[in-house]
């Protein structure tokens, strides 16, 4: 029987895909949900007390408690939150998908965009700032930017400001304590989508559900699939570009692009080489384990449309599975990522996951998500 270590951040999705086709599973990971079923589990977080992740996430830990595993594993998929930062540490793992190299160096966020200018591909302007002078400089060029770090994968880090922030604020780049070098991008207003792909295979378009706050957005779920046409005629056509680029950056296994849309084109925002957020909800509008298609198989056309949503606290609270009985509607079959029974989950940190059909979106509406979160 093949031996797998699934490695990152929150591994349970892929956990459970794996063990259902019959491997030995072991996870590495920060959360601990009760509801991944590997076979042997060592994570961070303290199961009863989750504290702030910020604070609290090594990606050092991580890898230190990873290569425990080196000797006993064939082979190694990989989840967000490692390999992404100019200091990580790069093993030479056998991986199902990217290398830990290859992950890194699609991390550089700088090196990437760049890469896919000279390619021909939109994205927003792009400078990499190295004090706070330059950086006024664009905002009161663009008026409304979005800085990043150099490197990482998805929205991590990622603030928002526009001039007028300035003006109210004098000292509100000071009081940020902003970490230069950073990158500093156009802000492109628009609703943010994104592909997945396994190896070349194209998988669907989906549409991210982002939490906007005063300084920067937070990815808080998605829906799968998601009709390009519902952007404009044609769109369909025009981001059937971005598998070319699968080969092109010679990437393998999972990966997926995101981007936003500015007069009628796709801008690539980030590339994600490593298992992506929406792998659920894929797999659940496919009816079929991507495990397999992870391994080589085909994968059936995605055909009902599901919703991702994270829930975040809005109060410091103590978990119970009955917890959202008390706004009248029974979601038990929908939650997942859950915590154990009694933990103390501090407030702004996530409870759980709701995966749910479109059928039963009205059920679990906005107005819910927003009396939870």
């Amino acid at each position: 029987m093949s031996k797998i270590l699934v490695v990152g951040v929150n591994t349970r999705p892929v956990v459970n895909s794996f063990k259902k086709l019959g491997f030995e599973v072991y996870s590495v990971s920060y959360y601990n949900p009760i509801d991944c079923h590997s076979d042997k589990s060592e994570y961070l977080i303290n199961d009863m007390s989750h504290g702030n992740f910020y604070n609290n996430y090594s990606e050092d830990e991580l890898l230190n408690l990873a290569n425990n595993y080196e000797d006993m594993v064939d082979n190694y998929i990989i989840c967000s939150g490692i390999f992404e930062s100019t200091n990580s540490k790069i093993p030479k793992w056998d991986t199902i998908g990217n290398s830990p190299k290859k992950i890194n160096e699609i991390s550089n966020k700088y090196n990437i965009t760049k890469n896919l200018q000279k390619l021909g591909y939109n994205t927003p302007i792009t400078k990499k700032i190295n004090n706070k002078y330059q950086l006024e400089k664009f905002i009161n060029e663009f008026e409304e930017v979005i800085l990043k770090p150099l490197f990482g994968c998805g929205g991590i880090g990622v603030i928002y400001i526009n001039n007028k922030m300035l003006n109210i604020e004098f000292d509100l780049l000071n009081r940020l304590d902003i970490k230069y070098p950073i990158l500093v991008q156009e802000y492109i207003n628009s609703e943010s989508y994104s592909i997945s792909y396994i190896n070349s295979n194209y998988l669907a378009f989906n549409k991210q559900i982002i939490s906007r706050s005063d300084f920067g957005n937070m990815y808080v779920g998605n829906i799968t699939p998601y009709s390009p046409e519902l952007i404009s005629k044609g769109f369909e056509t025009q981001i059937n570009q971005f598998s070319e680029l699968i080969e092109t950056l010679d990437l393998t296994g999972m990966n997926g692009f995101d981007f936003m849309v500015k007069n009628g084109e796709p801008y690539i925002i980030d590339i994600n080489p490593r298992i992506l957020g929406t792998y659920e909800t894929l797999e659940m509008s496919c009816n079929y384990n991507l495990a397999k298609v992870l391994l080589g198989s085909e994968c059936p056309k995605m055909e009902e449309i599901y919703y991702k949503r994270v829930l975040f606290a809005n109060k410091d609270i103590v978990f119970k599975k009955d917890i959202f009985k008390k706004y009248g509607i029974n979601i038990e079959d929908y939650i997942r990522d859950l915590p154990m029974e009694g933990a103390f989950i501090s407030k702004n940190e996530p409870i759980c996951t709701l995966i749910y059909p479109e059928l039963n979106k009205d059920l679990i509406s906005d107005e819910f998500i927003k009396r939870c979160i």
